[in-house]
């Protein structure tokens, strides 16, 4: 007896997500192809008639401001030199960078091995990635 309630929801179920599918890929079908000017619909058999856009008012001509001439008592001043820009922070972070890429190729290296030759690979990996970061500038 529940079989036949399964089989009933599942026939239902199809049948509502058919309808939905059918019903959002009509809305979706109709909407393709359609960019700003939806509104137009141009006739069946060609372009039509090539709108022109609608001419715009002139725009009101603004009088130019007078530009401040330099002061005839003051020679121009010579802008001052830029400084020449920090970059010990951006040369640390490439140095740390590029020895935590070594530390991680050197750590997959060891992982073939086992127990104390592991170990012993892991430690050394560690010690030089230690001295690679020290190393680098501050």
């Amino acid at each position: 007896m529940i079989w036949k309630f399964d089989a009933l929801n599942r026939a239902t179920g199809s049948a509502l997500l058919g309808a939905i599918l059918l019903i959002g890929g009509a809305t979706v079908a109709t909407a393709q192809g359609r960019g700003r000017g939806a509104g137009k619909v141009s006739p069946p058999g060609g372009r039509g008639e090539i709108m022109q856009p609608s001419a715009r008012p002139a725009r009101p001509e603004t009088p130019m401001k007078p530009s401040h001439p330099a002061k005839p008592n003051e020679p121009a001043k010579a802008k001052p030199a830029k400084p020449v820009p920090n970059n010990r922070h951006r040369d640390h972070k490439r140095c740390v960078k590029a020895c935590n890429g070594a530390h991680k190729t050197a750590v997959r290296a060891c992982r073939g091995r086992t127990g104390a030759d592991r170990a012993a690979c892991e430690r050394a990996a560690n010690e030089t990635h230690r001295n690679c970061v020290q190393g680098c500038p501050r």
